[in-house]
């Protein structure tokens, strides 16, 4: 049996995951996902959210039940549907509640500013 490592397309995959989705993930404010069967870029994104602390709102569709783990790493679960209105308004105002309360979203005060050294 093959070594999936050894595929050149699951390197692509692996190469594409590191130079513009990791970076991405790595500037946002917070991470949105859609529940679905897990697929691989999915499995990624959770992942990559959780090791760069990422504030995480998940919708889940209306039937499917939310795994524990889950609900322990997500900041915010919707259960829903993403073309009824309410749902998506439920969407919206809980990234709004993220954004303004999660401290990883915010500039922190120190209390005193920090000078640099422009020559290094």
């Amino acid at each position: 049996m093959a070594d999936i490592f050894d595929d050149p397309d699951f390197q692509a995959f692996l190469r594409r995951a590191k130079e513009q989705m990791f970076p991405k993930m790595k500037d946002s404010a917070i991470s949105v996902m859609i529940l679905g069967d897990p697929d691989p870029k999915l499995c990624i994104e959770l992942g990559a959210a959780i090791l760069y602390d990422k504030p995480i709102l998940v919708l889940v569709p209306e039937d499917a039940k939310v795994p524990a783990n889950l609900t322990r790493c997500a900041s915010a679960i919707i259960q829903g549907n993403l073309k009824d209105p309410k749902t998506a308004k439920r969407m919206q105002e809980a990234i709004d509640k993220i954004l303004a309360n999660d401290l990883r979203t915010r500039p922190v005060s120190l209390g005193f500013a920090v000078k640099t050294d422009p020559a290094h």
